[in-house]
């Protein structure tokens, strides 16, 4: 769980509360979950423990699993942090008015769990047993189900009040460094004098964002790209098979056309079969091949393995 939106710190004596955005103790924890922690060091930690690290610039809190050295690790096991600045010990988590004590007790249920969560995770077969499970639950018999529990869900544009909840939602889904959507949130998608790009968000009735594209362009990430570049397209398995997407991408072309643009592009991996229907469904087609050959140069060079295919819609 890494702590990057500090916006509920309160302290109390030597506890404080912190919310934050992130997946390392999922499902323990999830983003957007606060976590009340007692300060103390090292030596006021044991195995079992769920311990705040300061982990070079971020703030993290994963399992205990080792105390000589201090060595923590994430619930479903992964990379450990042998290296991290202990800052206190998790003594609590707080979701919506759920409260949930972690009292000392608990130590050797939660050393215990993680071992064996990230031995079972460590296994590709358990893996993709989860994912078809999680697949199920989110076909077409569930939609009904869905649809009431999250209500009328309502597709705009981000507005600067919008960003805790940005946050939140790319701690669970998205590969986008949260400074960088930040910056372009307070800084360029939200003004309205001279600006280019844009981004969308779904809500659900309590106010949680479960989808979510920007629309900018490559070159301030330094790609010789021309054009706006529909971005990060990416809808919660809560919402999905619901049309989301498709309002999403539409939303977004307003704006373009708002704007001033002709046309946009998307860039789309070319196994993401259900991405390509949607984007064809709004009116884009494959874009020329010396466009395409140019992306997926420069993709490549940043380090991008998947093959890429390139689309683009002219806007009337």
């Amino acid at each position: 769980m890494d702590l990057v939106a500090l916006v509920e710190a309160t302290p109390t004596g030597r506890q404080l509360w912190l919310r934050g955005a992130g997946r390392s103790l999922y499902p323990l924890l999830r983003s957007g979950d606060s976590v009340r922690v007692l300060r103390c060091e090292a030596e006021g930690l044991a195995r079992g423990d769920v311990a705040l690290m300061k982990v070079r610039r971020q703030l993290v809190a994963h399992v205990v699993v080792s105390t000589q050295p201090l060595v923590t690790a994430p619930l479903l096991g992964g990379k450990k942090d042998p290296e991290g600045l202990p800052l206190g010990r998790i003594t609590a988590l707080r979701r919506g008015s759920l409260l949930l004590p972690l009292p000392r007790v608990s130590r050797p249920t939660l050393f215990l769990g993680q071992r064996l969560l990230a031995g079972l995770w460590s296994r590709p077969k358990a893996r993709a047993v989860f994912r078809r499970l999680r697949d199920f639950t989110v076909s077409g018999w569930s939609r009904p189900l869905r649809k009431r529990w999250l209500g009328e869900l309502e597709v705009r544009l981000l507005r600067a009040e919008d960003l805790d909840a940005l946050l939140v939602f790319a701690g669970e889904r998205l590969l986008v460094p949260s400074p960088f959507l930040r910056q372009q949130l307070l800084g360029r998608w939200t003004r309205e004098a001279g600006s280019m790009g844009a981004a969308v968000g779904a809500f659900d009735k309590k106010g949680r964002l479960c989808g979510f594209a920007y629309l900018d362009d490559y070159r301030q990430e330094g790609l010789q790209l021309e054009g706006l570049w529909v971005r990060s397209l990416v809808v919660a398995p809560r919402a999905r098979r619901m049309g989301v997407a498709f309002q999403i991408i539409t939303c977004l072309m307003d704006e373009a056309r708002r704007q001033g643009a002709d046309r946009i592009f998307a860039d789309i991996d070319d196994d993401n079969f259900a991405s390509l229907r949607t984007f064809r469904r709004a009116g884009f087609r494959g874009s020329s091949t010396e466009l395409t050959l140019q992306v997926n140069s420069e993709w490549s060079a940043s380090g991008g393995i998947k093959p890429l295919v390139v689309m683009e819609c002219e806007l009337n």
